[in-house]
C-alpha cells in the first residue's frame, strides 16, 4: 500500500466505525518516547519516521504535526503523500486541538486508540471538540488495518533480567518504600506505574524490548501493602522471580493492569499523572478516588545515588576510550583518501565500543551527518539517504552507548577538510555556548528554564537560535532521554545535585551547515554562603573537543581556561587505558590553546 492508500483506508475505517476523523500519535500504552515497534503505527501510515508527531485524518484531508527538530525531515518525507506538514509552534500554524475544533462540528466524532494516547492530550482534544458539539471516542481503527497488512511487528518478549544493587545502589524493596513514602506525602495510597523506565527503576528490571533502550514492556501497581508487576508469562527466570518475591513483588499477566485497577479496594486513593497515563487506564482509575500529581518515580530516578554515579563515571571513561580510537580511525581513513559514507560512521563507532567491557548496544541510532545534512537535527543515514563524506566542511556525529554500568550520549563535530570563515565562526559560537553552560554557577532554586539561557547567550548575540532544548537528562542503563529535568524554555524543574544533564547547543542552517557539541554533565554541590546554596556542573563525558576550527580570539579568558582544564582532565582520565601511540595522539588533541 502507498501512503495515500493507507490514509484512504484509515478514512474509510473511521467512517465505517461511525467516526468522522481519526488521530494517531507517537505513543503507546506506556506514554513512551521510544516505542515498541508493535505500537508505532504513525510511521507506517504516514511515512514520517521522526519522533513526537501527531497525524489527523478527516474526510477532507490529512495533516501531521512535528516539532522544530524535524521540520526539514518531515517536509521531505511527506512530500507527495497528500499529508499537510504542520510545523508545530510556528507562527500561523494551528494546534492539533484548534485544527480538530475547526473541522469537526456538532454531532461529529473523533476516533483515537485511548490505550495509546496520554489522558491529558485526549482530554484536551475532547474539550476542544465539545465547544462545537463534537465528541471523542476511544476506538482503535488503525490497528486492524496494520494487522491485516501482515507488516505489524509482534509485541516484544525478550528475556528480562534484574540489575543488582551493586549496579543500582538499591533493592526493589527499598525503592518501593521510597515510592510509598511519596504517595503518603501526596495523600494517596496507590500508583499505577506505566512508564517503562519507571517500572525498570522501581524493580531494577531490564530487557531488550526496544532498540537502544534496554527496558521491558511491563506495568506495575504499588499499594500500601502490595506491589505487582504486570509482565508477559515466561519472561523472568526463576532466580529473578525469587529475588522479586523476596522484595514483596508478585507477577501477573501484561494485559491485566486495567482489571486490577478496577478490582482495587474501595479505600484506595490513586495518584494519577494525566501526562503519564493512557486515556483508557485513566478512565479505569477515575472509578476510584484520585489525587492529581506527577508520578513520583520521575523525580526519584532523576537524581542518581552515589553508586549509580560511580558506575556512570566509569561508563563514560570506557566510552571515551572508544571515542578516541574512533576519531583516530576516522582521521586515518580521511588521510588515506578512503571513500566513507555516513553509514560507515555508525559501524566504525560500534566496532570500537564493542571492544569495551560491558557494552551491549548503542543508546540511539547514530546521527552521522556530513555538511548540510547536519542541519536536520535528528537526521539518520540509511538506505538511499546516505551521503558520501567529502573532504570539506564538517561531519557531525551524535552517538551513545549502553553499558552494564550506564548510558552515554555525546556529540562531536569534526572538520573533514577545509572550512569556510562562516563555518569557523559558527563552530566557535557553539563552543562558547557549550562552555558557558558547562561552567555555570547557580543557586539551588534555579530551574531548567532559567539555566537554558546560559547556553543561548553566545548564539543569541548573533541573532541565531536553535529550535530545541539545550539538554536533557540521561537514564541509567535506560532511555537516553530522561526527565523530569531538562535545559529548555518553560521547564520548571529545580536542579539538584546528582542530576545528570546533556549540554548540547547548536547552530542549524538549512541546506548549509549543522554544528553541535555535546557533553553529559553531573550537577554538583558547590557549597553554601550567606546567599544560599550554590550548584554547578562537572563533565561526565571524557572525549576531546576539536580545537582546530576555533577562532581563539573570540573566546574569553574564562572560556579558554575551561576548555584547557577540560582537556587536561580528559588526558589524565583516559591515558592509563590507552596505548603509547594513542596517548601521544590524545595529548596533541588536548594541547592547551591560547592567544
Amino acid at each position: 500500500m502507498t501512503i495515500r492508500e493507507k490514509i484512504a483506508a484509515l478514512r474509510a475505517a473511521a467512517k465505517a466505525a461511525g467516526g468522522d476523523a481519526v488521530l494517531l500519535t507517537t505513543s503507546d500504552p506506556h506514554c513512551s518516547e521510544y516505542l515498541p515497534d508493535h505500537y508505532n503505527a504513525l510511521p507506517w501510515f504516514s511515512g514520517f519516521t521522526g519522533e513526537n508527531a501527531t497525524l489527523v485524518v478527516t474526510g477532507e484531508g490529512a495533516a501531521l504535526w512535528c516539532d522544530g527538530r524535524f521540520y526539514v525531515q518531515a517536509d521531505k518525507q511527506l512530500a507527495g503523500t497528500g499529508i499537510e506538514c504542520m510545523h508545530d509552534g510556528s507562527a500561523g500554524v494551528p494546534t492539533v486541538a484548534d485544527y480538530l475544533a475547526a473541522r469537526l462540528g456538532a454531532g461529529r466524532t473523533l476516533l483515537l486508540d485511548g490505550s495509546c494516547v496520554p489522558a491529558a492530550r485526549a482530554r484536551q482534544y475532547a474539550e476542544a471538540l465539545a465547544k462545537n458539539g463534537a465528541s471523542l471516542q476511544s476506538r482503535d481503527v488503525a490497528g486492524p488495518i496494520w494487522d491485516a497488512s501482515g507488516e505489524r511487528p509482534a509485541l516484544p518478549d525478550t528475556p528480562c533480567r534484574l540489575l543488582t544493587p551493586a549496579q543500582t545502589g538499591a533493592t526493589a524493596a527499598q525503592r518501593i518504600e521510597l515510592v510509598r513514602a511519596e504517595l503518603a506525602k501526596a495523600g494517596a495510597t496507590a500508583l499505577a506505574v506505566t512508564g517503562l523506565d519507571c517500572v525498570g527503576w522501581l524493580l531494577n528490571l531490564r530487557a531488550r524490548d526496544i532498540p537502544n533502550t534496554p527496558l521491558a514492556v511491563a506495568f506495575a501497581l504499588v499499594t500500601r501493602d502490595a506491589c505487582t508487576l504486570f509482565l508477559a508469562d515466561g519472561r523472568l527466570d526463576a532466580a529473578d522471580a525469587a529475588v522479586l518475591a523476596a522484595s514483596g513483588v508478585t507477577v501477573r499477566g501484561y494485559g491485566e493492569l486495567v482489571d486490577a485497577v478496577r478490582a482495587a479496594g474501595a479505600g484506595e486513593v490513586f495518584l494519577v499523572d494525566e501526562q503519564a497515563t493512557n486515556y483508557d487506564l485513566y478512565t479505569a482509575l477515575a472509578t476510584h478516588a484520585t489525587v492529581a500529581g506527577p508520578d513520583p518515580i520521575f523525580a526519584l530516578k532523576g537524581v542518581k545515588n552515589e553508586v549509580e554515579l560511580q558506575n556512570i563515571r566509569e561508563c563514560h571513561i570506557r566510552d571515551g576510550v572508544a571515542l578516541v580510537r574512533f576519531q583516530m580511525d576516522l582521521e586515518q581513513a580521511l588521510a588515506e583518501g578512503r571513500t566513507l559514507y555516513e553509514t560507515d560512521i555508525e559501524t566504525m563507532l560500534q566496532r570500537r565500543r564493542a571492544e569495551q567491557p560491558g557494552y551491549f548496544e548503542d543508546s540511539f541510532p547514530t546521527i552521522a551527518a556530513w555538511g548540510p545534512n547536519a542541519a536536520m537535527m535528528h537526521y539518520h543515514a540509511e538506505g538511499e539517504v546516505n551521503s558520501r563524506i567529502e573532504p570539506r566542511g564538517f561531519l557531525l556525529v551524535d552517538n551513545g552507548g549502553q553499558y552494564d554500568c550506564g548510558t552515554t550520549d555525546v556529540t562531536r563535530t569534526y572538520p573533514v577538510g577545509p572550512l569556510t570563515d562562516s563555518e569557523r565562526r559558527c563552530y566557535t559560537w557553539v563552543l562558547q555556548s557549550h562552555i558557558d553552560m558547562a561552567r555555570a554557577v547557580f543557586l539551588d532554586y534555579c530551574t531548567g528554564f532559567a539555566l537554558d539561557t546560559f547556553a543561548r547567550g553566545p548564539v543569541w548575540a548573533h541573532k541565531i537560535n536553535y529550535r530545541c532544548g539545550t539538554g536533557h537528562g540521561v537514564g541509567f542503563i535506560s532511555g537516553v532521554h530522561e526527565g523530569p529535568q531538562s535545559l529548555r524554555p518553560h521547564n520548571p524543574v529545580v536542579f539538584k545535585p546528582g542530576m545528570t544533564i546533556t549540554d548540547e547547543p547548536g547552530i542549524y542552517e538549512t541546506d548549509e551547515v549543522g554544528i553541535r557539541i555535546e557533553n553529559e554533565l553531573e550537577c554538583v554541590d558547590l557549597g553554601e554562603n550567606q546567599y544560599g546554596r550554590w550548584l554547578g556542573f562537572r563533565p561526565l563525558t571524557v572525549a576531546p573537543i576539536d580545537t582546530s576550527p576555533v577562532l581563539v580570539d573570540e573566546l574569553s579568558r574564562a572560556q579558554i581556561d575551561w576548555l584547557n582544564d577540560f582537556h587536561a582532565h580528559v588526558c589524565e582520565t583516559l591515558s592509563p587505558r590507552l596505548t603509547e601511540a594513542e596517548q601521544a595522539w590524545l595529548r596533541a588533541k588536548c594541547a592547551p590553546i591560547g592567544r
